[in-house]
């Protein structure tokens, strides 16, 4: 059992995740023997797959790829910025200031599942980040990889109804913002939960980082 296998085997059994937990998060891509062949080192978990399987098991994907892995040392030897293409993946770097994750800065993402929901934003300025709450559910999950775009990062930039990356007290939180004519509401996902009401004078207080434009539930 190698390096790769020995770290997703371990991630599996620390968080209980089942085989058909990695298959519905995969849209059905891949099928429970499958899985089951990772776990058992029979064959490797391809690198277009790590990424969301790293985000549902806590890890960083290169440590459960090997194919992963090196796709991200090619990125990081041609000193990849922002976002670049790289055997068929973009190299993502993480959002600044918005969490303390540890573990890797970049991720590589498979292009075809980032170039539809990118839209127009300018690959320079997308970034990646973890959803930190149980706020947008049901529509991002906590610990989804969200995409953002860092260059909506002022309050006047700011979109009635947008959704943003953003702390408040220095608390990060992805949330809708909805403008008011006395205060900004911050408001979850869900109907019936509570939105929190930044006033005139507090608004110095939240620092808009970016822009959401697209996220991956983990399953």
């Amino acid at each position: 059992m190698n390096e790769f296998t020995a770290a997703f085997t371990k991630a599996m059994e620390d968080t209980r995740t089942r085989n058909t937990a990695v298959v519905a998060l995969l849209g059905n891509r891949v099928s429970a023997s499958e899985v089951s062949s990772w776990r058992a080192g029979r064959r490797p978990i391809p690198a277009e797959h790590a990424p969301a399987i790293g985000v549902l098991l806590n890890v960083p994907p290169e440590q459960i790829s090997g194919a992963y892995a090196r796709t991200l040392m090619a990125g990081l030897s041609a000193q990849t910025v922002g976002l670049r293409s790289v055997a068929g993946h973009v190299m993502i770097e993480r959002l600044e200031g918005f969490s303390h994750l540890e573990g890797t800065s970049r991720v590589a993402l498979p292009e075809f599942l980032v170039r539809p929901k990118i839209g127009l934003t300018r690959m320079e300025s997308l970034r990646w980040t973890v959803q930190p709450s149980l706020a947008m559910e049901p529509d991002i999950r906590q610990n989804a990889l969200v995409l953002v775009d860092m260059s909506v990062s002022q309050q006047a930039h700011v979109v009635d109804r947008g959704l943003y990356a953003y702390t408040l007290w220095d608390r990060p939180d992805i949330r809708r913002i909805v403008i008011r004519r006395d205060a900004w509401s911050l408001c979850c996902g869900g109907k019936d939960a509570d939105s929190t009401e930044v006033s005139e004078s507090d608004l110095e207080h939240l620092r808009v980082l970016g822009a959401v434009i697209g996220w991956i539930n983990p399953a």
